[in-house]
């Protein structure tokens, strides 16, 4: 079952602001990445179905690493 998700902005004086809404893992994360990309702000994927968060938070410098390791994790 492919979840949606909702993709939210974190800038640094702590405000978010929502950027997309996509369906599934393999797409939020992407989506993740490619907003990181293009911006010095943290990106978070929530699962609206359970409020929860995936357990990747893309950041520019940190996205390709964050990314890899919930690749990894979500094969195990």
């Amino acid at each position: 079952m492919l979840r949606d998700f909702d993709i939210f902005e974190k800038f640094p004086d702590g405000s978010t602001i929502w950027r997309a809404c996509v369906f599934g893992q393999f797409e939020a994360t992407r989506k993740l990445q490619e907003l990181a990309e293009h911006s010095q702000n943290e990106f978070i994927a929530i699962d609206i179905q359970a409020g929860e968060p995936l357990p990747v938070i893309a950041h520019p410098h940190k996205a390709s690493k964050s990314l890899r390791a919930a690749a990894n994790a979500s094969k195990r």
